[in-house]
């Protein structure tokens, strides 16, 4: 007998065939038009039972609940248990666990081995000049990246949300420019950036076989943030070099290639010049190791990264 929370996921169209097709006659020569029928319930049946999953899904994002509620009413069960490398089920939570880092932590490792030629390069060593004037980061900055940042997406493990972030007002922006400030110029970054939580998305197959499933980090929204200032001030630079959204950069990348190979093999610094804006202005020069270390702060979050898994 069906479920009443299955029938209450049907619409009146559908309810309305079955009825019909519980008073149908059991003649034989109904057979065909019986199986026509069937046919149809079982489209509607599908039809009705998406639209009831969506209709869960859009309510679970405007109440911004996370991706648990979605486990909940898809009615969908969490990782009990999975299959192993040498073909056994282990179900009990330390031995799943186990098993997810090591498919993960082979999967996602890194087999290059260097070439001979890289091993015994005899070029003089890259010498990097790193400079302070860093300028701060502003208000104006974090606004415009925290107006870029999407709503409606599951926190990470500090459980800060974008909506939170745009909900503090200017109270919440000096509190982050400080944080930003620190972070770009003492170099050392909060613990709360290194860690992200994993959810494992089913995609089809044997549930059991962790190649079946999906992987997504959920990463601090503050963290995306202060790395969506430093984005914006990358890709200013870029822009005034003509690298710009949209556009073929082939001819530019092949330039820059050249360059850097120059300064590696003459062991010269790399400078680049930036093309006057107004003639009565005099040319200006851009140091790209001036934002290393703004690129550094983001770099060693990935260094130090913790991830649990939900």
């Amino acid at each position: 007998m069906r479920s009443k929370s299955k029938e209450s996921k049907l619409s009146s169209e559908t309810l309305e065939l079955m009825r019909q097709r519980r008073e149908f006659p059991s003649a034989g020569d109904t057979s065909s038009e019986l199986r026509v029928l069937n046919k149809r319930i079982k489209k509607l049946i599908r039809r009705d039972l998406r639209r009831s999953n969506t209709r869960a899904i859009e309510a679970a994002i405007e109440q911004n609940r996370g991706s648990k509620v979605f486990v909940q009413q898809l009615g969908r069960g969490h990782l009990t248990k999975l299959r192993s490398a040498d073909g056994n089920i282990v179900a009990s939570k330390p031995e799943v666990l186990a098993e997810i880092e090591g498919f993960y932590g082979q999967l996602y490792a890194s087999h290059a081995q260097k070439s001979v030629a890289q091993l015994t390069d005899s070029r003089a060593p890259l010498i990097r000049h790193y400079t302070d004037d860093i300028p701060d980061v502003d208000i104006g900055e974090i606004r415009i990246a925290l107006e870029q940042l999407k709503n409606n997406k599951a926190p990470g493990e500090d459980g800060i949300t974008t909506e939170l972030l745009k909900a503090g007002g200017i109270a919440i922006l000096e509190q982050l420019q400080r944080l930003f400030n620190s972070v770009l110029h003492n170099g050392i970054t909060p613990e709360a950036w290194s860690e992200s939580v994993v959810v494992l998305f089913f995609k089809k197959g044997d549930k059991t076989l962790l190649k079946n499933y999906r992987p997504i980090s959920l990463l601090s929204h503050v963290y995306k943030l202060f790395s969506r200032v430093i984005t914006n001030r990358l890709a200013q630079k870029l822009d005034e070099f003509q690298f710009r959204k949209g556009f073929s950069t082939i001819d530019h990348i092949h330039t820059v290639r050249q360059i850097i190979q120059k300064t590696e093999e003459y062991n010269q610094p790399l400078w680049t010049m930036k093309k006057p804006s107004t003639p009565s202005r005099p040319g200006q020069f851009w140091n790209p190791c001036r934002d290393a270390k703004s690129i550094g702060a983001i770099s060693r979050c990935r260094d130090v990264c913790t991830t649990p898994l939900l």
